[in-house]
């Protein structure tokens, strides 16, 4: 059973994960700070989170390469370097595989249409907030 304070600085290491740049603190750095091993915090983290730290930071550096795509004109090199990339090909093979399109071609759709880009947190709060209106009155969890 996970205890509370446990739970926070887990929650604060996914905060330190999504942090994207220059500084970015290696998964080391992160399960120190959450007073775990590198491997407990691993399994820690996936028990919670549903994905590994470094999943979870890949896919931060994805939605930030989306709302740059989305809202700046810098180059898609110069994205893929920002973000923490350090290959352009990779960057968009793994942009393509998980998103459907190039970044080029992301970049065109997403301006051509009316729909802004939401970020993670705001997909969690909206798959959080349906999960709970299927709780029914007596506070019971309804089965899937």
């Amino acid at each position: 059973m996970l205890r509370q304070e446990q739970l926070v600085r887990l929650c604060a290491a996914r905060a330190a994960l999504r942090e994207i740049g220059e500084q970015e603190p290696s998964i080391d750095d992160v399960a120190r700070a959450a007073a775990l091993s590198r491997f407990y915090f691993v399994r820690q983290f996936k028990a919670v989170f549903g994905v590994t730290p470094v999943q979870y930071r890949t896919r931060a550096r994805l939605d930030r390469a989306k709302q740059l795509l989305s809202d700046s004109d810098q180059s898609v090199t110069d994205i893929c370097m920002s973000v923490g990339f350090s290959s352009l090909g990779s960057f968009s093979a793994l942009f393509a595989a998980r998103e459907g399109q190039s970044p080029s071609t992301y970049r065109t759709t997403t301006r051509l249409s009316e729909n802004p880009v939401a970020p993670a947190c705001m997909e969690l709060m909206q798959a959080a907030w349906s999960h709970k209106s299927q709780i029914s009155r007596s506070g019971e969890i309804p089965p899937p």
